[in-house]
């Protein structure tokens, strides 16, 4: 009986310190889908898993590399190459879907020619401790360069939830933001703590795309986005006027209007 118990105890044990494993790892903003195979066009969501602490997420901002002045690694290193070495099609691939589970507004971030380079959502009941929100998008079929030895293109995404509205210089205070950043870039953006930007993977098809022979085992390529690119599209724009980072507004209405 008592190794019965004994067994039955250390099962426990094992179990809660998987569970305590998983809750960490789906504690970080990624999405749901993470790797998704070429010339495929998906619905994806990007899942926020945790608050600031105490504080709700009030709104999140998405920001995707637009492959214009992106950082492009190959095997680890810039090389200098342009993404279009690699990526035939990465131009407004982005599109956001409407849902008001959690907030009452989506809107999809645009550069200076209207190509959609990430969306933002905000406003609405947001989400309180506890709960897990998905944050719906719609991702145009991606197609990697035959003749390139790519045989994968990540990119990583810049993710900011929001939990308080502050001005730039706040954003790293306790219980303010989950930055989902890099760490290196040198914008206001930056994370200070381990977690980085989303990755995701697009996977080449190897069967109808099959890498030329001089590439031996392919290469693996990462896209990262410039420092000008998050200064210029991480802030939220709404009717014409930054609403974040800027002055505090009303918690849940995230300075939109009812």
């Amino acid at each position: 009986m008592k190794k019965i118990e004994l067994e039955l105890s250390l099962f426990s044990l094992a179990a809660a310190m998987l569970l305590g494993i998983g809750q960490e790892v789906s504690a970080h903003t990624r999405f749901e889908t993470g790797t998704v195979g070429e010339g495929t066009r998906v619905t994806n969501n990007v899942v926020i898993g945790h608050t600031c602490g105490i504080n709700p997420v009030i709104g999140t901002s998405v920001v995707f590399p637009d492959g214009v002045d992106s950082t492009v690694l190959v095997d680890g290193q810039p090389m200098g190459n342009p993404l279009t070495d690699f990526v035939s099609n990465w131009s407004d691939n982005v599109r956001p879907l409407l849902s008001r589970a959690a907030f009452d507004h989506v809107k999809p971030k645009q550069d200076a020619a209207g190509k959609v380079v990430g969306f933002w959502a905000a406003g609405g009941p947001g989400m309180p401790g506890g709960m897990v929100v998905y944050v719906p998008f719609r991702l145009n079929a991606v197609n990697i360069v035959p003749g390139s030895c790519a045989k994968n293109v990540t990119f990583q995404v810049s993710i900011v939830d929001i939990c308080k509205i502050t001005n730039s210089s706040g954003l790293q205070g306790e219980g303010v933001a989950g930055l989902w950043t890099h760490n290196d870039l040198g914008t206001v953006f930056d994370s200070l703590e381990a977690g980085g930007p989303a990755p995701l993977k697009i996977v080449r098809n190897l069967t109808t795309k099959p890498l030329p022979e001089s590439c031996g085992k392919g290469v693996d390529v990462v896209v990262k986005p410039s420092a000008a690119q998050i200064n210029r599209d991480m802030p939220i724009v709404y009717e014409g006027r930054q609403i974040w980072p800027g002055k505090a507004h009303k918690k849940h209405s995230f300075g939109l209007p009812q």
